[in-house]
Formats: C-alpha cells, sequence, structure tokens
C-alpha cells in the first residue's frame, strides 16, 4: 500500500513540532525517518498511525484518508513496533506475539491451534523462538523489542511503523532485524517507515529517505540523493561526512579532527 503524507502540520497543544511535511512511500518500500533528537520522528508515526490528528494536511493510505477509517480498520491496515511497550499483566511472549492477530479473530474468540502454530513460527523467524513460553517482563530491553517485531508480523499488515526499533539491539540483532524487515516488505510487497539515528543503517538498508531537522522537512527520496554530505551537515552539523571504504561502500562517519602531537615538556630550569 502506498503511504502518502500531504502537507502535514501537527503538535501538542501549543505547540507545533512537524512544519508542512510531504512525503511519498510506495508499496515494497522501507523508508526511513532520520534526524536530531526531537526533530519530530516520533509524532509523525503517531500521526500515521491515527493517534494524532494533524492541524493541516492528510496522510493517505491507500488512497483513503486514515483520519475517516475506523480503529479496527487501522488495526488490520498499520502494524506498529514502538520504542519500548510495557504491561502490567505477566503474559508470555508467545501471548505477546499472538496479541498481533486480535483484528483477525472473531469477536470473544481465542486464538486457534492454526494462529498459535503461526505465531511460534514468526518466533522463530524473529530468533526469539526459544523464548516463546517465558514471561514478557523477564526479558531484555532488546528480547522484547525482538518480541514486538515479531507481533507486528504475525499482525499481517501491509504497512508496518518501526519507532527506533533497533535502539535496544546489539550489533548483531540490529543487522538481524533490518534484515527480517526488509525481506518481509520485499517478499509481501508492503510499505514500511522506520525511524533511525544510524545513517548507516539506512544506507545499508532502506530505499528512501526522509531527514528532519526541527519539524522540518530537509530532503526526501532515494537514500542517495537525500544522504549527502550538505544535508547530512544541514541535520547534524559540519562534523560528519560521507567516506568511501576500500570495498567501494558508503558510509557515514564523524569528520577526524587536525591531529597535532602535543609539544614535548620544556625541563625546568634549576633554581
Amino acid at each position: 500500500m502506498t503511504v502518502q503524507i500531504e502537507n502535514v502540520t501537527a503538535g501538542y497543544g501549543k505547540v507545533t513540532i512537524l512544519k508542512d511535511i510531504s512525503i511519498k512511500i510506495p508499496s515494497g518500500q522501507i523508508c526511513a525517518l532520520l534526524g536530531p533528537n526531537g526533530s519530530g520522528k516520533t509524532t509523525l508515526m503517531r500521526c500515521i498511525n491515527a493517534l494524532l490528528k494533524p492541524c493541516h494536511g492528510q496522510i493517505l493510505i491507500a488512497g483513503q484518508n486514515i483520519a475517516q477509517m475506523s480503529r479496527s480498520r487501522i488495526a488490520r491496515a498499520v502494524g506498529v513496533v514502538p520504542q519500548s511497550s510495557q504491561t502490567a499483566f505477566p503474559f508470555s511472549v508467545i501471548e505477546m506475539v499472538l496479541m498481533g492477530g486480535v483484528s483477525r479473530f472473531k469477536t470473544w474468540s481465542a486464538p486457534g491451534a492454526q494462529d498459535k502454530r503461526k505465531a511460534r513460527l514468526v518466533c522463530a523467524e524473529a530468533g526469539i523462538g526459544h523464548l516463546a513460553d517465558k514471561s514478557y517482563h523477564e526479558l531484555s530491553g532488546g528480547q522484547q523489542q525482538l518480541v514486538m517485531l515479531a507481533r507486528a508480523l504475525f499482525q499481517e499488515t501491509p504497512v508496518l511503523l518501526l519507532d527506533e526499533p533497533t535502539s535496544h539491539l546489539d550489533f548483531y540483532n540490529q543487522h538481524k532485524m533490518m534484515n527480517l524487515v526488509r525481506d518481509t516488505i520485499k517478499r509481501k510487497n508492503a510499505t514500511a517507515l522506520i525511524t533511525l539515528h544510524d545513517p548507516n543503517l539506512v544506507m545499508s538498508y532502506c530505499d528512501s529517505a526522509a531527514l528532519l531537522k526541527e519539524g522540518r522537512l530537509i530532503a526526501s527520496g532515494p537514500v542517495k540523493t537525500v544522504l549527502t554530505d550538505t544535508n547530512l551537515q544541514t541535520a547534524f552539523g559540519d562534523n560528519i561526512q560521507i567516506d568511501i571504504t576500500s570495498r567501494g561502500m558508503y558510509v557515514v562517519v564523524p569528520k577526524q579532527p587536525d591531529y597535532r602531537p602535543a609539544k614535548e615538556p620544556t625541563a625546568c630550569a634549576e633554581l
């Protein structure tokens, strides 16, 4: 499903966070939202999931204004992987994942055997199959993020929103999660919008990017046209640049400061 964000301005009370944002994400693509802390990435996610109503503009999913969709229709269209998720009840991992299918289950009905097999399969794909019967509360922050990814994948929505899904993950699991998201989006011709802090993950896994600063859009489009020295320096300051590795890969790195060796201390004159 194509996601269109058209001239969206949004905020909280009298405080405006997003200012006239327009982005289009075609089916089958992963779009990264990138920008400094406080640039409005999570606020835009809340607008797309209809948890926050824009002051101006609209958001269309497959041509339909999300403001006119029911909550159950949104749940069937949009899956969310939040930054963190807490629950007051001691649910197991498999129970947390099965909650992703609530919009498909009949009223007052419990998940069937086929649903439970599918949920365990999704857990295995996310690398948490061995944790399926453990309490969600007993898991580390990184493991909980993988559970929330598995729940969103079990939800089987054509649009996936991921809000900093790698923030608690180690290096290996960051790439494992991004590979799983990319493979799922390409296989199902779905659409994903993902907020990330690491531009190198954007370079490696995303088709397009939208670069924000202070609620305004600096640039959007294919990754290589958005992540340029000029745009990144506008967003993050002039201490960042793009280099090319010996293998021909583009990587974003801090600029190396000029190195000047300290002068040898002079010996104190004898008194």
